[in-house]
This record gives C-alpha cells, structure tokens and sequence, in this order.
C-alpha cells in the first residue's frame, strides 16, 4: 500500500489542469520508458503496453490525467486516512492503481495496455483518447478508472449542450415599449423547463435518468438598454440506447421553434456492457455494486468503437471538482486489491 499511496501523492503533486498536462505527462513518461518498450504518445497523453505473452487475454486500463481548475481552498497531501489534491478523487487516485498494476503486469493471467490520456475535462471533439485508440487491437474489455467509491458504475449518460439564441429588438431601457426584451422571450421555455420532471430509463437493468437544464444566461450590450439577443445554454442527458440524433430531434421539440438552436457539442451515452463471464463471476463473488453512471464518461467512446468497459475508481463522485478534493487511502488500496483479483482470474 505504501508505494500505492507514494504514486497517488506524487501524481497530486504536479499541477495537471486541462491543457496544462504538460510536465505530468513528460514525468509519466519517463517513468514507463523505464519498464516498457518505447510508448505511442498523441499530444499530452501515451499509451504503453508491457510485452504480450502469447495468445492471452488484453484488458486496457483506461485513465486521464487531467483535472479541472484547483480550487482557491485545496489541502494537498495526505492528513489522517484522507489523501488531498485537485484531481485526487477524479481521477489521479485511479491513475496511481494504473501504474501499479503495470508494473506488476507480470502477475497477471492477461495481457495489459495502458491509455493514460489528456483534455478529458472539455469539449467532446478535443478529448485525447480516440488518438490512443487508433491501432489499439483487440482488448476483451477496458476498466476505466473514474471515481465511483469501488462500485461498477455501468454505461453513462450522454450529455448534449447547446445554445437557444432569443431575438428581440433593442431600445433603451427608459423607452422598453420602442423595442422587445430578448430575456422576456425566453420565458415560455423557462417555464417548461422549470416544470419537466427527470424521466427514468432502463437499461440492462439499470435506472438511467435523463434530464434537461438551463445551465447558463447572458446578454449583450449596455446596462441601460433592452437586449435584442438573449443566450441560453441547455444541457441534456440522454440514456443508454438513445442516438445523439434522437436527442437532438427531442430538445428541438421542446425549444418548439422560439430560439435558433445552435448545437455545439454532443458526446453519445455508452451502452452497460457487463456480460463477459468472467466480469460476471467477479462481480458476485465480491458482491460488488453495480450502478448506473448517470454522468458522462470515456465509456461511451469505448463503446462507439466496439469495446466493452465499465467506471471502476477508488474516487468518490461526490468529491469530483469539489473544492478541497480528496479521496479515502483505504478506498485506493481497495480498488488495487479488487483489480488484482479481476486480473488474475482473466
């Protein structure tokens, strides 16, 4: 657990926000090249694999390694059973069981690849891990090591954002009846939206929810004067099974034709995909939780390209992005010693 721990508190150490991975993907670098033949990197990310045995099983360990703004309140370091930094909880406490079942690849009954990948905290298109999955080759499944407390967080969500632009007129705010109120447009949709209830879908047995929200407002111009352009931004989440097309067509209904709809980033939901025997027998025996991942995640863009792959992490979701993040030293030695069982019985 020791040298666990050392590879947590080391990895939240080195500032990695997104687009600043830089320096911790030069240092994760240097510390594979030293194990493992020469890794594949794209941008501030790399994939590394030991040497294949012969005709095993491939299992790809899946992790990014960066993290939103730290927050103006963040302990770093560890304190009593607790291990704090930006990022500890989603997802730099993962990473650390990454590397370390890497360097004891050779105790496993399979065959392991590592994706440590950069800018997964931003828009769907700028994220670096479809580069690391060009070539990949055929794994049997992928762990991807988002915060879930040690429970299998099965499929996720997809996650739709765009704009509804309302068109007034603009006046002076003294004189509001010589032009229209962009804001005052919006209220019809407000109002739905402040009235639609989530609605719940089943997917392989889980209880998905799908939701949309308002999550942002603004105005251009003068204090003093009427808008005559009022943006909204809407976010939705769309279960398992339902295309980004379908959702699309579904928040165009609701906008029913009040605002120009500029749709400016969709990632699609990830299909539960738990149906390899021995995941199965994993599961029971440790008498895992399986939940529904209602947030999105890289599972998605596994499965867009065949693979199956679950959210496993010693992180917390409560704690993701929060101010003075942290994550349980018991829950990181946890999630290494229940990946050791997986690995080894693969």
């Amino acid at each position: 657990m020791s040298e666990l721990l050392r590879k947590a508190e080391w990895l939240v150490s080195v500032p990695s926000q997104t687009k600043q991975e830089q320096v911790l993907c030069q240092q994760l670098l240097e510390w594979s090249t030293t194990r493992f033949p020469a890794a594949y990197r794209f941008r501030d990310g790399f994939r590394v694999a030991p040497p294949p045995r012969g005709e095993r099983p491939r299992v790809a360990l899946v992790g990014h390694i960066d993290t939103v703004p730290p927050a103006t309140v963040q302990r770093l370091g560890v304190e009593g059973d607790l291990l704090y930094g930006c990022g500890a909880s989603d997802m730099k406490a993962g990473v650390a069981v990454m590397m370390q079942a890497l360097e004891e690849w050779q105790n496993f009954a399979c065959d392991l690849v590592g994706l440590f990948y950069d800018r997964e905290e931003g828009p769907y298109a700028d994220n670096g891990l479809d580069a690391l999955l060009e070539g990949l080759g055929p794994v049997d499944y992928a762990v991807v090591f988002e915060p879930t407390r040690n429970e299998i967080h099965a499929g996720c969500v997809g996650s739709l954002q765009a704009r509804a632009i309302f068109q007034g007129q603009r006046a002076h705010s003294a004189r509001p009846w010589q032009g229209q109120n962009a804001i005052y447009q919006a209220i019809p949709l407000l109002e739905r939206l402040q009235k639609l209830q989530r609605r719940a879908v089943r997917s392989q047995g889980l209880e998905f929810f799908e939701v949309t929200s308002a999550t942002q407002a603004l105005t251009h111009g003068p204090t003093n004067a009427v808008p005559e352009e009022f943006v909204l931004n809407l976010n939705a989440r769309f279960a398992p099974g339902k295309s980004d097309q379908q959702a699309i067509a579904e928040l165009e209904q609701l906008v029913a034709g009040e605002a120009r709809l500029d749709i400016y980033d969709v990632a699609p939901s990830g299909a539960v995909r738990l149906e390899h025997p021995r995941l199965q027998a994993w599961i029971q025996e440790n008498r895992l939780a399986v939940m529904p991942k209602q947030a999105w995640t890289d599972v998605a863009r596994l499965d867009a390209r065949g693979i199956a792959a679950f959210n496993f992490g010693p992180g917390d979701p409560a704690q993701a992005h929060q101010a003075d993040e942290h994550v349980s030293i018991a829950a990181i030695g946890e999630n290494y010693r229940l990946l050791v069982d997986l690995l080894q019985r693969t």
